[in-house]
């Protein structure tokens, strides 16, 4: 442009320099000059509104990098990046960042919102040599899942939540009433006592976020319980076989708890929750439960008449638990502490009659960890152990001494197999199956657990 505005000057001087003379030469110079000056009034018009637009990106820029705390700490713009957001390289539309997450977008320079700026696009477009930093990865929707089903619903204002485990117990007795004869021969009754359990426990729980570090909770369990009997030696005969069965349901024990988030997790910390929980005995206990001798068994076997679906105690717990995100592994483990109280009892044991006195059931402490591998960004798979060690229970009778029940105490120990499914954002399904290692665990443990989160 400035090349033919030179070229339409030079033509006019020389048409004015050569017939200056002619009426015909001046007037068509007259009227170069007209254009000349015309031309040069729209440039210099186009150039001040190029000008005032400058300036007004100018000033958002300062604004925004002024309200975005642009300096220590913050992501740096490259030179490059400044100058195109300026408006010297033309349609432009800029993100405000912080960090590394983008948290405004100015409209573009047709009225409308222009795509997100990122780093990589600040790297693309950049002159500079400066590496820019570079965003983490979001964290996986399998991860999140994981994470909430140890740690708790932090991130979520209100959480209900159904759940449904299966338990199956086995257990095997041999019960000899006699003596040996020359240390090779037993004289009197061989008695085999087999019982089975199978219990399942439909609850269903609620959780309430308070703030974004603590959280309270309420479960509200109801049992299913049915168990088979099993005795040898009927009739005292060694091929003689007696069975009988008893099934019951009803509400088990209620728990409240909380939930405080100590530790958010950090580079080089895992995330640290500390956990309480209120247990109160709203289930039917087991003690004072008489038992029915079976008919036509010769008094070899007694099942009880009703099946406990609670412990009879109040019970408080306190523990903690530690996660770790290496996505996408995820290492998790707990320590918790279970604390029984003393409660008074009219009955506590099957004997006919009335035996009043107190019980308190054992303590125990409980621990165990594991580690869950995020399959796809939906789901994952986690492999884990826990183990319950619990004391003896004692029982006083009134005016009685106490005594030690023999063979209360436990060491329950679970290999878990579980698998975790995030099916929207909202809702996810957590199952898990167990199997015992000790001989106190149940055989197996099958638990499916629905969440869902508002």
């Amino acid at each position: 442009m400035n090349q033919l505005v030179s070229t339409r000057w030079v033509g006019a001087v020389l048409a004015a320099s050569v017939g200056m003379a002619t009426p015909a030469a001046a007037q068509e110079a007259a009227e170069g000059v007209s254009a000349l000056r015309t031309e040069l009034m729209d440039l210099q018009a186009e150039n001040a509104q190029r000008q005032a637009r400058i300036d007004t990106l100018e000033r958002r820029l300062q604004a925004l990098e002024s309200a975005a705390g642009l300096g220590a700490g913050a992501y740096p713009v490259p030179d490059a990046a400044q100058a195109q957001m300026r408006g010297r390289g033309g349609r432009t539309s800029m993100g405000r960042f912080v960090g590394t997450d983008v948290v405004a977008m100015l409209p573009d320079e047709q009225g409308g919102s222009g795509p997100t700026s990122t780093p990589d696009a600040y790297a693309r477009t950049a002159a500079s040599d400066e590496e820019p930093l570079r965003k983490e990865p979001a964290q996986s929707q399998a991860v999140a899942t994981v994470t909430e089903a140890e740690q708790g619903f932090f991130s979520r204002r209100f959480t209900l939540e159904a759940g449904l485990t299966y338990s199956h117990f086995d257990d095997a007795r041999l019960n000899l009433s006699g003596f040996l004869a020359l240390d090779s021969i037993f004289l009197g009754l061989i008695n085999l006592e087999e019982s089975t359990a199978d219990i399942a426990t439909v609850d269903f729980s609620a959780r309430y976020r308070l703030t974004d570090r603590l959280q309270v909770d309420a479960a509200i369990p109801y049992l299913f319980r049915y168990s088979n009997y099993q005795s040898g030696g009927a009739g005292s005969s060694a091929a003689g076989l007696q069975e009988a069965s008893q099934t019951d349901h009803g509400i088990g024990d209620v728990s409240v708890g909380a939930s405080y988030r100590l530790v958010r997790e950090k580079a080089y910390w895992p995330d640290i929750v500390i956990n309480a929980r209120a247990k109160a005995p709203t289930g039917r206990h087991p003690f004072g439960v008489e038992l029915e001798t079976i008919p036509d068994s010769g008094d070899n076997l007694a099942i009880p008449t009703a099946l406990a679906t609670g412990s009879g105690v109040w019970g408080a717990s306190l523990g903690v638990s530690m996660l770790k995100t290496l996505d996408p592994m995820v290492i998790f483990g707990s320590l918790t502490y279970f604390r029984n109280f003393e409660n008074d009892f009219d009955d506590l044991d099957e004997t006919l009659g009335d035996q009043p006195g107190k019980a308190k059931l054992g303590d125990a402490i409980q621990f165990g960890g594991g580690v869950a591998f995020a399959l796809n960004d939906r789901s994952s798979l986690s492999l884990s152990f826990t183990q319950r060690i619990v004391e003896r229970t004692r029982l006083t009778r009134t005016g009685g001494r106490q005594i030690r029940v023999v063979g209360s105490q436990a060491n329950v120990g679970v290999f878990n197999i579980g698998a975790t499914f995030a099916l929207s954002n909202r809702i996810s399904l957590l199952t898990t199956l167990g199997v015992g290692m000790t001989a106190d665990a149940p055989d197996m443990v099958f638990s499916l657990r629905l969440p869902f989160t508002f």
